[in-house]
């Protein structure tokens, strides 16, 4: 890693995914409150901060300035940002960027939303056609769902895949979604509940679907020259986006996640580790086929043997490579101004050693955030103090 400040994580601060009947304020507060009750630090430290932009439907506007005005911060940077997936990805990198680059001493990375505010088949609607092309996709009715639906039926035809073995990745991710309590759900359903479930978008059925929910949660991030050995880095971030918009780009194959891999590489060489080097990973990945894609991305499963990795237990906790041993998307809810900071805070807690589910001698941790498909991907690397 170049730069002689490390980003170090000083507090985090979460609520149970599900619904919540308190202003988007109040979770704020919570989750800021839980994070510096961790942290060695006092409020008035804090000189960034950094948040995904809340959804439109949110009655509080311009949330960042209205909550330092709240919190009496002065701070020297902040951001408010709305990528889809990515946002929280890229607020936590930017205040990564700023403490290495010494623009801040302390960063605040912050995310809240609630989901259950909104008629799903309303208002939320209408803002997720505008995310489409709005001349050919958006009047079709284009859903996110849909959009997947289609790369998982080509993903399928293209490795000859039984496509009912999907389900497999769901039934996992929904067992380490159950052991987590700040998850959504309280059990797991079976195979053939996974399969039996209505659909929603051919061959998407709802149990591949992820849970729209309210979450909220807090990051405190400080900078040192000389990281402790008990403290946790951001070692390696990295960011690529393709010439793609969901589906459409002059040479998009919806089989293949390049963004993921190139994000993931810059991420690794800035922490000067390998694939090989990483213990656990918790990705972005909201739908099952996304997953063993993924899995495939990274150099852990060969082209279209990602679903197999799954089903011979490799990305089980208990296997070579755990893939979202907190539930990730599908089995731990998804608020998706939230995840990648769920995604974070998972790192953080594996190392540790305080996770659900925890992966035994866990030293590095990688994450990923997406927004959309195929197209923007955010990544970071997370030690367990020094090497």
């Amino acid at each position: 890693m170049t730069g002689a400040v490390t980003p170090t994580v000083v507090g985090v601060g979460t609520v149970p995914n599900g619904t919540h009947s308190v202003p988007e304020r109040d979770l704020a507060l919570t989750v800021l409150r839980d994070a510096l009750d961790e942290a060695p630090i006092e409020l008035g430290a804090v000189d960034g901060l950094y948040m995904p932009a809340p959804r439109p439907w949110t009655q509080q506007g311009f949330f960042s300035t209205y909550l330092l005005r709240v919190l009496g911060l002065d701070v020297s940077q902040s951001l408010e940002i709305s990528t889809g997936g990515t946002s929280g990805g890229h607020a936590f990198h930017t205040a990564v960027s700023d403490i290495r680059e010494g623009r801040v001493e302390t960063a605040l990375v912050l995310a809240v939303e609630r989901n259950s505010t909104i008629d799903t088949t309303g208002p939320y609607f209408e803002y997720i056609l505008k995310s489409f092309d709005a001349e050919f996709e958006s009047p079709i009715g284009m859903t996110v769902p849909a959009a997947y639906a289609q790369s998982m039926q080509r993903y399928v035809h293209e490795h000859g895949l039984d496509r009912d073995d999907l389900a497999e990745i769901v039934v996992k991710n929904r067992k380490n979604g159950a052991e987590n309590p700040e998850g959504l759900f309280d059990d797991a359903p079976a195979r053939d509940e996974v399969l039996d479930a209505r659909p929603v978008a051919d061959p998407i059925r709802l149990f591949d679907c992820p849970a729209p929910c309210d979450g909220a949660a807090a990051i405190l991030l400080t900078g040192t020259e000389e990281p402790s050995p008990s403290g946790i880095t951001v070692t390696g971030t990295g960011f690529h986006h393709e010439p793609t918009h969901f589906l459409m780009g002059p040479d998009a194959d919806p089989t293949e996640l390049p963004a993921v891999g190139q994000a993931v590489d810059s991420a690794l060489d800035r922490a000067d580790n390998a694939i090989d080097d990483i213990d656990v990973f918790e990705p972005y990945a909201p739908f099952p086929h996304i997953e063993a894609m993924i899995t495939e991305e990274l150099g852990l499963a060969e082209r279209g043997q990602g679903v197999d990795a799954c089903l011979a237990g490799r990305t089980a906790p208990d296997g070579e490579i755990p893939i979202s041993p907190s539930g990730g998307c599908l089995g731990r809810g998804h608020p998706p101004m939230v995840t990648p900071l769920l995604n974070y805070i998972e790192a953080v807690r594996q190392l540790r050693k305080t996770a659900a589910t925890q992966i035994s001698d866990a030293e590095r941790v990688l994450t990923t955030a997406e927004h959309g498909h195929l197209n923007g991907v955010t990544a970071a690397v997370f030690a367990g103090g020094c090497d």
